[in-house]
């Protein structure tokens, strides 16, 4: 069975509160509108959401730890060679609270887990395509093939290695996935899951298990104001190469993608 992690921003560092909640609604719609509905979702939080949607399968985990500074980071020399510092903060947050649900989810028996971004949207095919290939007990998957949605767009860009960029990618056995003193604040500790494209390299390297690449289109990235990195400048600069991006790998948002990924305006 396959434990679906989301974990929610503290709401002192959110720029629109009213607005994430909007977005994890809909993306707790999404996961929850899977066509096999034997999956569980734990949501991890410091500030209860406020989202107006009851499911079944739904767990809400207060985060019991401290939030975390940038200057307690105790990899920090490690971090600074990739992030800048506020933005490695706000991803060790993210990295504790997706392993604690993790953790959660194994007590709730899930074999598989995924972190799930609280704006992202999943396939409704995803528990399905996982539970009926559970057979061989493979190491998990590798999501490669996704779109980038910009807010209120009548279109999708096609992305063919959506794993380089989002962290809602992958989907790993339970036993791969090490979960760590939360007390601490490696950051290496935590960013398996915002490893992105390297998570995969990790579980090679780590433990000599090669990741399945799903063949399913699984994710949505959604682009919007309140995204943690510049992604919404990039995609909505105009410039020679976001135009034929947009006419090479565009995609109009049908009635059926909508429904697929539970892609309504908010």
């Amino acid at each position: 069975m396959i434990g679906f992690v989301v974990p929610v921003k503290p709401k002192s560092v959110s720029k629109n509160w009213d607005y994430d909640n909007l977005l994890l609604s809909r993306t707790v719609k999404s996961i929850c509108a899977q066509k096999d509905q034997k999956f569980k979702l734990i949501i991890v939080y410091n500030d209860l959401p406020e989202i107006n949607y009851k499911h079944e399968n739904i767990f809400f985990e207060k985060f019991p730890f401290n939030s975390v500074s940038a200057d307690s980071i105790e990899d920090l020399d490690y971090v600074l060679k990739y992030y800048k510092l506020e933005y490695a903060e706000k991803m060790l947050d993210k990295g504790k609270k997706i392993h604690y649900g993790c953790k959660k989810a194994i007590d709730l028996g899930c074999d598989y887990l995924m972190g799930v971004d609280s704006d992202d949207l999943v396939s409704n095919k995803l528990a399905k395509y996982v539970n009926e290939n559970l057979s061989n007990s493979p190491p998990g998957w590798r999501i490669k093939k996704g779109f980038i949605y910009e807010e209120n767009s009548c279109i999708l860009i096609k992305k063919y290695d959506i794993q380089n960029i989002n962290g809602s990618t992958h989907i790993i056995r339970k036993d791969l996935i090490t979960i760590p003193d939360f007390n601490r604040n490696l950051f290496w500790d935590f960013n398996l899951f915002e490893a992105h494209g390297y998570t995969y390299g990790r579980i090679k390297d780590f433990h000599n298990e090669l990741l399945i690449d799903c063949p399913l289109w699984g994710v949505i990235y959604v682009v919007h104001k309140n995204n943690y990195s510049n992604i919404l400048f990039l995609t909505s600069a105009i410039n020679i190469k976001n135009i034929i991006k947009k006419l090479i790998r565009g995609k109009i948002l049908s009635i059926k993608i909508r429904k697929e990924y539970g892609l309504f305006s908010i």
